[in-house]
């Protein structure tokens, strides 16, 4: 997602089974490695968007509802 000079890389979780696991602690540190990992792929394929101030955010679904916890990491 893209706005102004700010581009957001988004994680979407949802809870698909019976655990109790929040949706946002699926993304741990090793998921976190790897979206920065992609996030970076993909800025070195796109030059047009150096310098813009990039973030990662992670929108979660509990009970039927899109919480959004920007900055996430």
């Amino acid at each position: 997602m893209r706005r102004g000079r700010r581009l957001v890389f988004v994680e979407v979780k949802a809870k698909t089974d019976a655990t109790f696991v929040d949706p946002v602690e699926m993304v741990g540190p090793e998921k976190q490695r790897r979206l920065r990992q992609a996030a970076e792929t993909w800025l070195a394929a796109h030059p047009e968007l150096d310098g813009l101030e990039v973030s990662f955010d992670v929108m979660a679904e509990r009970a039927g509802r899109l919480e959004r916890l920007a900055n996430a990491f």
